[in-house]
Parts: structure tokens; sequence; C-alpha cells
């Protein structure tokens, strides 16, 4: 497993008035543990293990690192459109950047040192919502300044990733099969029941207005109701499935443990093996503008050539 992956009202301020350590700028950052990457503008910002927050402007092929306000693991991020970021992580990180990931602050909510966040999403350019272990929710309506905690779950499960689809549906998969919905833009959230009491990683929108749901043992399921009803897929091997991505020739790609990397059609019906020759273990996949992908994780980031087959379906 990747390590830090699955346990993975306030005011903003400055590292020098709360005395809070800044990462250590190193040469090798890039080759470090990462563990999640957002674009925007042609700019790609990718954070990980001891506070790194890298950023690349030549889609991928250089990093340099910025200067950042904690050492803790950090396992997400999200841009807003007017080049507003967040990060969040471990120790109850929440940090701001109001310049492409420019400049950082650390922001003070209401979270312990034990808490961990493990994903953060901005639900449009002023309202966002950060999760993490054992049912961590907060959402902020005014671009990340300010933080309120929220129940959305009894369970207290962890929440590892949110994911909001095309048609704005937002989706939080987490622990013991978990999968929450909210219909009007984070307001409500209902649970779903699905087939799986395993945890789930993530949820990849297909652009057919179907999603697939993803987590341990290789266990993915199909939905083509917004998770009212769920299909098994079949995969050629039982690996633990951390993220997913679309290619640009709609065929979709699955990726986790191992350095196995699943392929499979524009349905989601499908997959091949597929090994890109490494056996580390990823984090999170990206596609590039020059149709590269991105692999995140224990390597740290690596650019590699998408696989050639199988063929998408015309």
């Amino acid at each position: 497993m990747i390590a830090g992956a699955y346990f993975a009202a306030s005011l903003i301020l400055s590292a020098a008035e709360v005395g809070e350590p800044h990462a250590t700028i190193a040469p090798l950052a890039s080759r470090a543990l990462l563990l999640d990457v957002q674009q925007s503008r042609g700019r790609l910002v990718a954070v990980g293990e001891r506070g790194h927050i890298l950023v690349s402007e030549d889609n991928a092929i250089t990093w340099r690192q910025v200067e950042v306000p904690t050492r803790s693991t950090l396992t997400g991020v999200a841009f807003a459109e007017d080049g507003l970021l967040l990060a969040v992580g471990h120790g109850g990180v929440i940090l701001r950047s109001p310049d492409f990931g420019e400049t950082w602050h650390r922001i003070r909510a209401d979270v312990t040192e034990e808490e961990s966040f493990l994903d953060v999403l901005f639900v449009n350019s002023r309202d966002a919502i950060a999760v993490g272990a054992y049912g961590l929710f907060l959402e902020s309506h005014d671009g990340g300044s300010t933080w309120q905690r929220r129940e959305v779950a009894e369970e207290g499960f962890h929440f590892n990733r949110i994911t909001r689809a095309l048609d704005g549906t937002l989706y939080i998969a987490g622990e013991a099969g978990t999968v929450l919905r909210s219909l009007d833009a984070a307001g409500t959230w209902d649970a779903i029941p699905t087939p799986y009491e395993g945890s789930f990683f993530g949820i990849l929108d297909l652009p057919d207005d179907t999603q697939l749901v993803f987590g341990l043992r290789g266990h993915v399921f199909r939905t083509e109701s917004r998770g009212d009803d769920w299909e098994p897929m079949s995969v050629p091997v039982p690996t633990l499935i951390m993220s997913g991505a679309i290619l640009a020739d709609r065929r979709i790609v699955l990726a986790g443990q191992s350095g196995n990397f699943l392929v499979g059609d524009d349905s989601g019906q499908t997959f091949e093996v597929w090994k890109w020759g490494a056996t580390t273990g990823v984090a999170e996949i990206l596609p590039l503008a020059d149709g590269a992908l991105l692999v995140l994780g224990e390597a740290g980031a690596v650019r590699v050539e998408p696989p050639a087959f199988p063929a998408p379906t015309p």
C-alpha cells in the first residue's frame, strides 16, 4: 500500500505567526512519495509527503518545489477556476494559495493534530469540501478561508475521495463499501447501498453518464443510475485500485498497487493488464495535454506513454 494514502471558523496565519515548520526544499522531491495532482491553465500542482508541493509548467517534464508552512504529508489538492488552490493532509492541515500555487498559507480550522484529511474538492469557485479519516467532513463557503465541521454519515468510516460528475452530482467513496451521493451541490448527502463491504478509493465519471467505483482487491462496480444499481466488472488481476482516468481516445485506465494498470474500453466493462515498467504503488494518474500520462506515487512524478491496447470502441 502507498504510505499515508489510506489514513492516511478560522483565521489565515503565516508560518512566522504560528511557528509552523516549513517543508524542506529537497532537490529530489519529485522522486519522493506524491499523492495527488491537479492542473489548470497549463500548470500542474502536485502534493505529497513531508509537505512537498511541486509545480510544473511544461507537462511534468520539469518540476520546482515551492515553500510550504508544514511538514505534514499532504494527501489532496484542488483548483478553483481563478487560480485559487487548497491542499489538505495529515495532522488536520489545510493550506490555501491565491496565486496558482506560488505561495501558501496555513488555515486554522476546527480540527486536531490527530485528524487526517484525505481529499479536497471545489464544488464551485467559493464552496469547497475537505474529507478524511473517521468521517471527517468540513465545508467552506468563502474559498477556503474559513471552515465548518459537519456530520454527513453516522458510521464514522474513512472518506477517501470526492468526485464531481459531469452532471454536477457529487460522490464520496470510503471504507466499508461507503458511497455517499449529493444531488444538490453538497447541500444534502445520501448513503448509497453497494454490493461490497471493503474499502473504495475512488469513483470515475465516464462520458456516457455512467460511473465506476473501485477499491480493494480489484473490486470495480459500474452504475448507469447514479448509484441506485451496481454491476460488478471483471478485472484480470485482483489488485488494489487507487486511481482512474480517461485518455484522450476515451479508453479507461485504472491503477494502484504493484505497478499493475488496468486498461479498458470506454464503457468500463472489459479490462486488460498493462505493466508500465515499475512495481511501485500508484496513488494518482492524470492524462497530460501532450498525450503522455502522469503517474504519481511511491516513485514520485513519472511521465509515461499510454498503452496501445485495447483499441477504443468506435
